[in-house]
């Protein structure tokens, strides 16, 4: 009596608990292909955005932003480079080898 009592208590107690609990976050991934600063800051600020929320963070550079990734690359606004600077410290950053060269 006791084990069936115990069994339908914890059936209940999977039931109600949140789905969340069992999803984990699936990563948010930011494909740029761009060295346009307004275009770059957008989707920099949505990744912090995610990334505050505990979202794991994928950043792709190819094309032109490329650029971004490089040291010497001068042009970057101070805007940028703290944006880039508060989502590296968590996130990956992938830069497209092929375009590199």
């Amino acid at each position: 009596m006791i084990s069936r009592a115990l069994r339908i208590l914890a059936m209940l107690a999977t039931i109600t608990m949140p789905l969340s609990v069992f999803a984990a976050k699936e990563s948010i991934y930011i494909n740029l292909a761009t060295n346009d600063p307004a275009k770059v800051l957008m989707a920099l600020d949505a990744g912090r955005q995610y990334a505050e929320k505990g979202y794991p963070i994928v950043i792709y550079l190819n094309d032109k932003a490329v650029s971004l990734g490089l040291a010497s690359n001068g042009h970057k606004s101070n805007e940028e480079l703290a944006l880039l600077k508060a989502i590296a410290g968590g996130a990956k950053v992938i830069i497209c080898p092929s375009c590199l060269e």
